[in-house]
């Protein structure tokens, strides 16, 4: 860490620190989310429910007939403008599931050409119908069954709709439906935590909304939380977790939208083309959805000395582009890791591309850091904060409880030419509590960082301290102390600069525990918990080509 808290943001923006990636919400546009009831029965001519609110709080029409042996849920959103959260637009989808006996399903999978998951009694514990809906305007080739085998395909276009009742369509999926002739939807509480999916094809000017439900039978204006994609035009592949999705502010302050802490109470996966308030945010679309792989908890692996990146294992996920000031993508191999653009300190833009795996480039970099702070930290993470959080970490992990020589790591990086003024660095956060910081967009104890690369015209945050040299792992780092704001940050600068090494994270944190950094302080306190791991690059101007080719950390 370098600099002293950053400055305080728009109302859209959050508080910041150097380092501390935070992934933002995209302002107050208000697109709602869609929620379908669909509890319908399947056998024949029975309705759905299909009364789903955008942000207006106008209820959708849909009652359409369901057939097959389940029905799948109903739904509508909006997209309003700016502070607008616009109208409801009709809700006009019932439900159809597979029709005759229920057979077991992939767990690898779930698109098929029946549109039928049956996987209750597999380690995933789902079972339940695809569906489609629109708002009758933007996607006339939908239907109730949207699959076939070659996927789930929603197309069509959408427009400007001053009154938002043209807001789109999409394709759901219900997570735990009971089946049968009188079908009953319930909360998923299975072992399954995120999905990666896969998009093909092209959403043209449109944002994607991949989002849960949180009540089998919501309010007539609820709004589902969700996760917005860019748009796209070649595909897109990504994961998207129970975690990752929030209510949208003005959602929120209309009490439309809630889901608690953590994973929430999901229900239906939905989808959703989002057609926005002007010319560039809406047009032709089409997508196919041609994989949702459940990913269960616990079973993305940790993966031997290395740290468990992209180079231990044999098939990488996750890959695209982030362009947006604070967005950030999963990806895994074999565990799970996001990846964040996190230009926290400009918003002159930045585009970083990223995967498969646990890799990422930098390939726009616009901005310019201010007063000495950097203008940005792409970066690659495992462990919790700001309610974003990744799978098999195995943190928050007790400081008193990390022994010598574990919690192996491994980054390899290159500048690829890059010019500007820049680090390469770990930025690791401690908390006080044995809970971590999972909602916190800063640690409650402090930071650590272990800089690879030392630009010649930054330096880290306050000063080196007395006796503060140390050799770990045989490279010598020169140890500065300082103050970010109340919180206080170690910083172990290479002697040497280097682009790839494989070592002990526990070696520095054991080192900071023991050493004085000021008046009889330790640099980290043996009380706190380590919660998350980052690596990245702190820029201060340019940076473009700067890569992380491999990532990895292993939590025993």
């Amino acid at each position: 860490m370098r600099s002293h808290v950053a400055p305080l943001l728009s109302a859209a923006a959050l508080f910041m620190v150097v380092g501390c990636a935070t992934p933002q919400p995209s302002g107050n546009s208000g697109s709602a989310g869609a929620t379908g009831a669909g509890n319908t029965t399947g056998a024949g001519n029975t309705t759905g429910a299909g009364n789903t609110t955008g942000a207006g709080n106008t209820t959708g029409a849909g009652n359409t007939t369901g057939a097959g042996n389940t029905t799948g849920a109903a739904g509508s959103g909006t997209t309003g403008a700016g502070n607008t959260t616009g109208a409801a637009g009709s809700g006009t989808t019932g439900a159809a599931g597979g029709t005759g006996a229920c057979t077991t399903s992939s767990t690898t999978n779930l698109v098929n050409a029946e549109g039928w998951v049956c996987a209750l009694d597999t380690p995933i514990m789902m079972q339940g119908a695809f569906y489609g809906y629109g708002d009758a305007t933007s996607c006339p080739a939908s239907t109730p069954k949207p699959c076939t085998a070659a996927g789930c395909k929603m197309m069509g276009t959408t427009v400007v709709d001053p009154e938002f009742k043209k807001w789109g369509c999409g394709i759901g999926l219900e997570l735990h439906s009971s089946g049968g002739t009188a079908p009953v939807k319930s909360v998923y509480t299975g072992p399954v935590k995120c999905f990666n999916i896969t998009l093909t094809g092209s959403s043209g000017n449109n944002v994607v909304r991949i989002g849960f439900t949180q009540s089998a039978m919501p309010a007539a204006t609820a709004v589902a939380p969700f996760k917005e994609i860019p748009s796209f035009t070649a595909g897109w592949t990504g994961q998207v977790c129970f975690a990752d999705v929030t209510c949208p502010s003005w959602a929120v302050t209309a009490g439309t939208c809630t889901k608690a802490a953590g994973d929430g109470t999901p229900v239906d996966m939905q989808i959703q083309v989002a057609a926005g308030d002007k010319t560039t945010t809406v047009g032709a679309f089409d997508i196919t959805i041609t994989k949702v792989e459940p990913v269960q908890s616990g079973t993305t692996g940790t993966a031997g000395t290395g740290g468990g990146g992209t180079a231990s294992c044999m098939q990488p996920s996750g890959s695209g582009t982030l362009t947006q000031q604070y967005q950030d993508a999963h990806v895994m191999c074999p565990k799970d890791y996001i990846v964040q653009n996190n230009a926290w300190g400009s918003t002159a833009g930045q585009t970083v591309t990223f995967g498969s795996g646990a890799k990422f480039k930098v390939t726009v970099q616009n901005g310019t850091g201010a007063n000495g702070n950097p203008a940005s930290y792409p970066s690659i993470w495992t462990g919790a904060y700001d309610s974003r959080s990744t799978m098999g970490s195995g943190l928050p992990r007790a400081v008193s409880a990390i022994t010598a020589g574990s919690l192996q790591t491994s980054w390899t990086w290159a500048d690829n030419g890059a010019s500007g003024s820049y680090n390469a660095a770990y930025d690791v956060w401690f908390s006080t509590g044995s809970g971590g910081d999972p909602t916190a967009k800063a640690p409650s104890g402090g930071y650590l960082m272990v800089w690879y690369y030392d630009p010649s015209n930054n330096q880290p945050i306050g000063a080196t301290i007395a006796n503060g040299t140390v050799t770990i792992g045989g490279k010598q780092f020169n140890i500065w102390y300082g103050m970010n704001g109340s919180k206080p940050v170690v910083s172990y600068v290479a002697a040497q600069n280097f682009t790839s090494w494989t070592y002990s994270l526990a070696d520095f944190i054991r080192d900071a525990t023991t050493r004085d950094c000021a008046s009889g302080t330790k640099c980290v306190n043996p009380s706190w918990y380590l919660t998350t791991v980052f690596a990245g690059f702190e820029i201060w101007s340019g940076g473009v080509g700067l890569e992380t080719k491999d990532f990895g950390v292993t939590v025993p």
